[in-house]
């Protein structure tokens, strides 16, 4: 699954962010530093299976946003139900041939989004190029990415400490990634 989080913020400025971690001392991490870090500095492990790849993605960060925006175009962000029956905070959208859904009768991959009970839109080409080569960077050859959430942060949004624990192979990654603001 590549995970990505659409964040707006004053002055329509977006990011995107979703990772499987475990973190009990969670705090900020500038991806965007002005300065690129150095090569021996670019893979950091921050938690047993968490990696994270310092500026992986500054260099099609224009045509990532603009991926972003045709998905989200065609399946238009929503805030989803928790099983438990709250609306969540953080609204979201799929690509893929899965979409990861929520609502009364649990959490769950769909083929077709609920909305418009049409397919989610194709993965485009550079957020699948982007999850594959930051999977193989990490450790994960081979990968094939079968979902691609977005998520979209505003001001006073949040997504609470969680696990994803409703993949069916835990063995395979979740690429996550972050785009225009700091990480935690």
């Amino acid at each position: 699954m590549l995970g990505v989080i659409v964040a707006r913020r004053h002055g329509g400025q977006h990011h995107a962010h979703n990772c499987r971690q475990n973190m009990t001392n969670q705090s900020p991490m500038d991806l965007f530093d002005d300065l690129p870090p150095p090569a021996e500095a670019a893979l950091t492990e921050i938690a047993p299976g968490a990696m994270l790849l310092h500026g992986f993605a500054r260099e099609g960060d224009a045509a990532l946003l603009e991926a972003i925006e045709f998905v989200i175009a065609q399946a238009p962000l929503r805030h989803l139900r928790t099983p438990g029956g709250y609306t969540m905070s953080v609204a979201m959208s799929n690509c893929g041939p899965l979409g990861w859904v929520s609502s009364a009768s649990g959490y769950r991959y769909a083929i077709c989004d609920p909305l418009s009970d049409q397919p989610w839109p194709a993965m485009p080409a550079c957020l699948m190029d982007l999850a594959q080569r930051a999977a193989a960077r990490a450790g994960y050859a081979n990968f094939q990415p079968d979902a691609c959430l977005i998520n979209e942060y505003v001001p006073g949004a949040k997504l609470s400490l969680h696990q994803d624990k409703d993949e069916k192979d835990l063995r395979a990654p979740i690429v996550s990634l972050s785009l225009g603001l700091p990480a935690v």
